[in-house]
């Protein structure tokens, strides 16, 4: 178990990082969220069927905007539905 000192450090860090975050430029927020993304196996798999999504990624600003927003990404990251909307949206736009 934490101690008191350690949990406030942990939450401590937890609120730089996300500061450091806010403040970043779009486009490093964009690379930020997609090399989240692209650690997950499913999105692996994904890649390896089409490699044109990753040329795709880069290119279309519907999808720039949506890998921006850390709340979508988180939702991607967790929730099962909102992979296959992704997964329809990628279809849609090859």
């Amino acid at each position: 178990m934490k101690t008191n000192d350690e949990a406030l450090l942990v939450i401590f860090k937890y609120i730089c990082t996300y500061i450091r975050y806010i403040f970043l430029p779009r486009e490093r927020k964009f690379l930020s969220n997609v090399s989240l993304v692209k650690e997950k196996y499913w999105f692996q798999k994904l890649l390896k069927n089409n490699p044109a999504i990753s040329r795709l990624l880069e290119e279309d600003k519907e999808l720039k905007d949506y890998f921006s927003s850390r709340k979508k990404v988180r939702k991607l990251l967790r929730d099962k539905e909102e992979r296959k909307n992704f997964k329809k949206l990628i279809k849609v736009k090859e």
